[in-house]
């Protein structure tokens, strides 16, 4: 009788589990799929954030397998699906720049000491490939491989070579009116008799330097301004036909003491152009002042302004020495001299049209060259009147 009320008891016990069995297996489920759903989740987000970044990303086994790479290591090393086949991974291996790289994986992967690669690729590009070994700090500090991050630095090579050579510009030009000055000083310093009319052209050419040394300061002072305000504006308005008039009013005389015809043809009246008066009258006059520079004595400079569409449009035509073709999108680098006019005596620092050019920018204008060698050179601005803006704006 106990042993068939213990059986009794068991099997009620036995019923009561498998009647709640089905429940806990349920909410087993239940938690796997919700486990399911957020490893899904952050895997998402992982491969999303994988993708996104603007570095490419490869990583390589303990045997220099390619086992995953991101979308810009695709563009960047030339990679493709067929990289995880070993019937085609061998060949693609062998086109650099990725054999470059996966030698330095191999060497890290060996070593565990990192790498840094400057590999050459195709269109001219440069690109920078850091290789260092992966741990895998879940299974014992095992090795894992090696992780190589691509980048494209041609751009940043470019501008770190355009910041030397700005350098190394600013400090040729203050070096050369400096060591004429200083001359001049140390002669002055020896006493003695200096004829009268060399004493004059000495302080004549001390006067000349300095007045270069303040307008070279000056302009370096106007690219800093500019781009600090970038991209905002003042908005005063500005009269085009005024201003333009004082320009050839202040450099008639250096025209004419080269015997340049210097000739305006204005029909910009009404034109509406809000901006900084100061950095507009000085764009034009730096024009007009490269044309009359580079324009042999007895040629001709014409200034025209006119509205199209619009937009005000300021040309400066002369007839002086041209620039090649392959010069003309350099000419709006800072310091930059067409090669013809180094050595003339020109005295130019090469900011002007620098300094047209970031003007321009902040009128949200254009700026357009066209030029033969021997036939002189026509640049426009092309700037948005304020009903142009406004609409623009609007849109």
């Amino acid at each position: 009788m106990q042993t068939g009320a213990s059986s009794s008891r068991l099997s009620a016990a036995s019923a009561t589990a498998c009647m709640a069995e089905p429940e806990s297996a349920d909410e087993l489920r239940r938690q796997l799929d919700e486990m399911v759903r957020k490893t899904n989740d952050r895997n998402n987000y992982i491969n999303s954030i994988f993708s996104s970044i603007d570095d490419g990303f490869m990583l390589v086994d303990s045997g220099n397998r390619v086992v995953l790479y991101n979308p810009k290591a695709m563009e960047l090393l030339d990679l493709g699906p067929e990289i995880f086949f070993e019937d085609r991974a061998e060949k693609i291996a062998a086109v650099e720049p990725l054999h470059s790289v996966l030698a330095a994986c191999a060497r890290v992967t060996a070593t565990r000491k990192g790498e840094v690669l400057r590999l050459k690729a195709a269109g001219e590009r440069i690109l920078e490939a850091k290789v260092n070994p992966i741990t895998d700090k879940y299974r014992g500090a095992s090795d894992f491989g090696s992780l190589a991050v691509v980048r494209d630095v041609t751009e940043l090579l470019r501008l770190e070579s355009l910041k030397k050579d700005f350098v190394a510009n600013v400090s040729h030009e203050f070096r050369t009116p400096l060591t004429l000055i200083s001359g001049f000083v140390e002669m002055f310093k020896l006493g003695g008799s200096i004829r009268s009319a060399d004493r004059k052209r000495a302080f004549e050419i001390i006067d000349i330097e300095t007045e270069r040394l303040k307008r070279l300061v000056s302009e370096l002072l106007t690219l800093s301004e500019i781009e600090d305000a970038l991209p905002h504006q003042a908005d005063a308005v500005i009269d085009v036909h005024t201003s333009i008039a004082e320009v050839v009013a202040a450099l008639g005389s250096l025209a004419e003491r080269k015997g340049q015809g210097l000739a305006m043809d204005l029909h910009a009246d009404g034109a509406v152009l809000k901006g900084n008066r100061d950095w507009f009258y000085l764009a034009v006059r730096n024009l007009v002042e490269n044309a009359i520079k580079y324009t042999a004595e007895g040629g001709d400079i014409r200034l025209r302004a006119s509205t199209e569409s619009g937009t005000l449009v300021v040309s400066v035509e002369d007839t002086g020495i041209g620039i090649a073709y392959e010069e003309q999108e350099r000419v709006f680098e800072r310091f930059y001299r067409v090669e013809r006019s180094r050595g003339s005596g020109s005295g130019g620092s090469g900011l002007g049209l620098a300094l047209v050019k970031d003007i321009v920018s902040i009128f949200g204008g254009r700026i357009k060259l066209e030029s033969e060698l021997g036939k002189g050179s026509v640049f426009t601005m092309i700037l948005p009147l304020e009903s142009e803006k406004k609409q623009h704006e609007g849109c």
